[in-house]
């Protein structure tokens, strides 16, 4: 089942009450709380309060998003141990992060040795990690993502995918469908030529493809997956207007979809 969501980090000037207010108010089942701006790496009691507001708010926790980067600590497991706790104390079945820094000393075999072992302390949590594509990483286009994790061919660890900007939609959507089981969330940020946020509405022969992938590469259809509005919000009732608009959209899609895997 495919569950829609909001990524907290859309939100940055909203506090945890008002991202569960706007989530909410857009029929929502699902939050991703972000380390940067809501749920800090060490603050365990931030990450109990959250938890137990998301539950109340009668929804669930997606996922935990982080800046970490694979292969950054070396050998020393510290900071991805902190994280991976907080993750399991929100109760949260995926981590976000992302992976070394495109042109360091770090190259694809030894990013993907990094990646198996933090895959296998996430997998003692039952947290997925779910590596998120960028420039400035070494995960900045779709064939490089999917070389990496197929590598690594881990069970916890798979990709985060998204547009790409400059990448042509049906590009994005091709590569989407490609990396198959791999995919392990799907964020939605469409953004037109200026930036902003685009219209769901606007983009619906992609989002019905996009959404017929990700069904497609579903493990266990029991455990659910998710799928997160990722662009930024403005403030407001125009904010909260803009994302019930895309919720709805979605949703009519992925009700298309659910019934009938057609793989």
């Amino acid at each position: 089942m495919i569950r829609l969501g909001l990524c907290s980090g859309a939100c940055i000037t909203r506090d945890i009450k008002g991202v569960l207010t706007i989530a909410t108010a857009a029929r929502l089942e699902a939050i991703e709380w972000a380390a940067d701006v809501h749920i800090g790496a060490d603050d365990t009691k931030a990450a109990e309060e959250a938890m137990m507001a998301t539950l109340q708010a009668g929804l669930t926790t997606a996922s935990y998003a982080t800046i970490y980067r694979a292969g950054s600590e070396g050998g020393d497991f510290t900071r991805f141990d902190s994280m991976l706790r907080i993750a399991s104390i929100m109760q949260a079945p995926i981590m976000r992060l992302f992976s070394c820094a495109d042109g360091g000393d770090q190259t694809p075999s030894s990013i993907a040795a990094a990646l198996e072992k933090l895959g296998n302390r996430a997998a003692k949590k039952g947290i997925t990690l779910c590596l998120s594509l960028g420039r400035g990483t070494s995960l900045d286009r779709y064939d490089r993502a999917a070389s990496l994790v197929a590598e690594v061919d881990h069970d916890f660890v798979r990709l985060a995918w998204e547009d790409l900007p400059g990448i042509a939609p049906a590009e994005a959507t091709a590569a989407l469908e490609s990396a198959g089981r791999f995919t392990g969330l799907v964020l939605a940020k469409c953004a037109g030529r200026d930036g902003k946020p685009r219209p769901i509405a606007e983009a619906e022969s992609e989002w019905r493809e996009r959404i017929r992938a990700y069904k497609c590469s579903e493990l266990d259809p029991k455990m659910g997956s998710f799928l997160l509005f990722g662009a930024a919000r403005s403030e407001g009732a125009e904010g909260g207007e803009a994302l019930a608009k895309d919720a709805q959209a979605l949703r009519a899609l992925v009700a298309e979809v659910e019934p009938k895997k057609a793989c």
